[in-house]
């Protein structure tokens, strides 16, 4: 057995259902403090501000609500075709999750309400009313157009997966390496890759020990200095983080094994990759 067949797993164990609530701490402190700001200003009759704050509660809600509604098993890797940009290949494919179409919807329909929300909000204290302390209203706007904004590019990123013809997730050809997911569609062939990272974002680090929240594609430096890594957000995989990752630096390193790719021959050796129990 290879070191890399015997490395411990990365990502083991992963979290989903009420073993994610510790991950999601950040996400359940934020939705308490909106729902209850949300509610004092609905109390208090301040019906547009109530209106901006209980919008992104359930915007953090519906998050919360389909990260519990995911699978705990991981999903098995299986042939499929893929669209590249020199035409259909067969390809070995790890799933990610599709999220709804009606749930993208909702969330940018919450984004555009707390946006509407708050420009009415310091519309009417700073140029009606000429609300004093100014600062207070500029903070509050800041925040609010901030999460506005988060939410929209959730909504954005959950309507790519939702309405893509083609499966998302991360396709391994005999040529290249194709990724459909949130962030969109990208392809690099198998000789541009210069390395197979586990990363997190930079000055962030994930809560619990669900193992790093990227894996990253780095290509060889180009001279335009344009060249990006391809990124899979492992919260969206569905297949087993461990055994993409180990069938990234496999193929990677063997050259002549890519031919396999898109046949049984390829399943079979990527059911070995899959970390012990």
């Amino acid at each position: 057995m290879s070191k890399m067949e015997s490395s411990p797993s990365l990502w083991a164990p992963r979290h989903s259902g009420w073993r994610l609530a510790h991950h999601l701490l950040a996400s359940f402190v934020l939705l308490a403090f909106l729902a209850g700001s949300g509610t004092y200003a609905l109390l208090s009759q301040k019906s547009v501000l109530a209106t901006g704050l209980l919008a992104s509660a359930l915007a953090v809600l519906l998050g919360v609500v389909a990260a519990f509604r995911r699978s705990p098993a991981d999903r098995a890797v299986v042939n499929m075709a893929v669209l590249t940009s020199s035409g259909p290949r067969a390809a070995t494919w790890f799933p990610m999750f599709r999220t709804s179409a009606k749930g993208a919807a909702a969330i940018m329909g919450l984004s555009v309400v707390i946006l509407v929300a708050t420009v009415s909000l310091s519309a009417r204290l700073l140029l009606i009313h000429n609300y004093e302390p100014r600062g207070l209203v500029l903070v509050l706007t800041a925040l609010l157009l901030a999460i506005g904004v988060f939410v929209l590019n959730r909504g954005i990123r959950m309507a790519r997966l939702a309405v893509t013809a083609q499966e998302p997730g991360v396709y391994l050809t005999r040529s290249r390496i194709v990724i459909h997911s949130s962030r969109g569609t990208r392809e690099i062939y198998w000789n541009d890759v210069a390395d197979i990272e586990a990363a997190d974002p930079p000055r962030r680090k994930p809560l619990g020990k669900r193992g790093p929240a990227w894996v990253l594609v780095l290509p060889h430096a180009q001279n335009d200095g344009t060249s990006k890594p391809l990124v899979i957000t492992v919260h969206e995989l569905a297949a087993n983080p461990d055994q993409l990752y180990r069938a990234f630096n496999h193929y990677a390193a063997h050259a002549d094994d890519r031919a396999e790719l898109g046949t049984e021959e390829a399943l079979a050796r990527l059911q070995g990759l899959l970390p012990e129990v």
